[in-house]
Formats: structure tokens, C-alpha cells, sequence
């Protein structure tokens, strides 16, 4: 096309483009998404009186600050970030992830699915003039049924991890009633890792329609019961109770 010289000689300069006050061009990459390069002295946002509202596609937002870090400073009625649906991603650097609230400090409010926190290699460190961590008691509740228990010479129940569980019992009824002599008997075993088994309790047996506990006056990592039958003629229903606070 004769005499559109811009077109035929330099087209680059027919395209519309966006300067800032610095004479920086604004860029537009990822199929037309504006990119914005912070300065070296680092980049501020000043939202309007309504607040800052931030939409992330449906892939999540991905935010990498310059190497002096990113500053957020939240307006006196707190800061709210609304995660989308894939969930938040904060990847700290390798100098680690500084976050100050402000005077009314940060409220984090999870999910009914839950929060769930993952550190980095290094650990996480909380520090804290004054932590205050209120959870609600968590307790366990498990039962093993054993019908037609006639072996006599015995078999262990499910294997318990209680490191994490304050307070612990078992809880064991024998269930039958139709034979006189279909009796039971269980001890509570430990063991440091799950190999080594040891017999924590003394024998206690189980008459029909009958119940008993075992508590341990020892910390250890597993605990299980070992239970069997007194009489191979005579089968039992043995159900052992695992109950557990935290």
C-alpha cells in the first residue's frame, strides 16, 4: 500500500500502545493478560475507599514479588483475601514468609472442609509475644467385632498409634448369651514399634453377657489387645471398644 509509510516501512508504530508516567510501555502477554513490571524501589497499590478486589482465573493467582519482597498493607477494618476454588498458593522465598497484621490482627477463617497448613523443608516458626491456640477436644471411637471367636490360642486386634492421643481405653464385652461356657479372655499388649510386642495387663476373662476394661499405666507408641477363646466348642462374640481424647 503506496504512501502509508508507517504501515509499509515501520509497522510496529501503527500499534495503539500504553505508556505509563515513566515512559515505560504497559504488556499485554499469556494470550492478552496485562503484565506489570515493578520498578526496582518495588510497586504500591492504593485501593479506593471500597476496597481492592482481586479475581483470580479459575487456575489460581500466582503473585511473584520483586527481591525485596512484597508489602501489603491492610486498611484498619482488616485485609479479606478470597481464595478461588483450586484454593490459595503462597509459596515463600528461601529466606521465608513474613506476614504482620494489623493493630486488630489477622483472622484466618477455614473452610468446613478444614485448613491444612504444609511447611516448607525447613519447618514452620511461629513467633509470638503471647500464641493462644484454642481447638476443640478430638476424640476416637472405634469398634472391632469378633463373632464366632473360637480360637484358643488367641489373635491380636487392630494395631493403635496413640502418640497423639492424651487419654486412652479399651473397652471389651462379650456379647454372647446362648452358651454358658463360651467364655473369652484379653490382655492388653504395647510396643515401642510395632515388632516388639509386651503384655501390659493381666489376664481378665469375659463370661457371657459380661464386660471389662483395659487401661495402660505405660506411654508407649502402639497398643493393641490380644484376645482368644477359652473353649473351641463354645464360639464367642467378643467386641473390643478403642476409645481416645486428644
Amino acid at each position: 500500500m503506496p504512501n502509508f509509510k508507517i504501515i509499509q516501512d515501520v509497522p510496529d508504530q501503527a500499534r495503539i500502545k500504553i505508556f505509563g508516567s515513566e515512559n515505560d510501555a504497559l504488556i499485554t502477554t499469556n494470550g492478552g493478560y496485562l503484565s506489570v513490571t515493578a520498578p526496582v524501589g518495588g510497586l504500591s497499590i492504593t485501593a479506593p475507599t471500597s476496597g481492592l478486589l482481586v479475581t483470580a482465573s479459575p487456575d489460581g493467582l500466582s503473585v511473584t514479588g520483586p527481591v525485596n519482597g512484597i508489602i501489603v498493607t491492610a486498611p484498619a477494618s482488616g485485609l479479606s483475601v478470597t481464595a478461588p476454588t483450586n484454593g490459595l498458593l503462597v509459596t515463600a522465598s528461601p529466606d521465608g514468609l513474613s506476614v504482620t497484621g494489623p493493630v486488630n490482627g489477622i483472622i484466618v477463617t477455614a473452610p468446613a472442609s478444614g485448613l491444612s497448613v504444609t511447611p516448607p523443608s525447613g519447618g514452620l516458626l511461629i513467633t509470638s509475644e503471647g500464641l493462644s491456640v484454642i481447638s476443640a477436644l478430638a476424640t476416637t471411637d472405634v469398634t472391632e467385632a469378633k463373632i464366632g471367636l473360637v480360637d484358643t490360642a488367641g489373635s491380636p486386634s487392630n494395631t493403635y498409634t496413640v502418640l497423639s492421643v492424651a487419654t486412652y481405653s479399651f473397652g471389651l464385652v462379650n456379647e454372647s448369651t446362648s452358651a454358658a461356657n463360651a467364655q473369652a479372655t484379653a490382655q492388653l499388649q504395647l510396643s515401642p514399634d510395632g515388632v516388639v510386642w509386651f503384655n501390659d495387663s493381666s489376664v481378665v476373662t469375659l463370661s457371657p453377657s459380661s464386660s471389662n476394661g483395659l487401661v495402660s499405666d505405660i506411654f508407649l507408641k502402639y497398643a493393641r489387645v490380644y484376645y482368644a477363646a477359652v473353649n473351641a466348642a463354645s464360639a464367642v462374640d467378643l467386641t473390643i471398644f478403642f476409645q481416645g481424647q486428644s
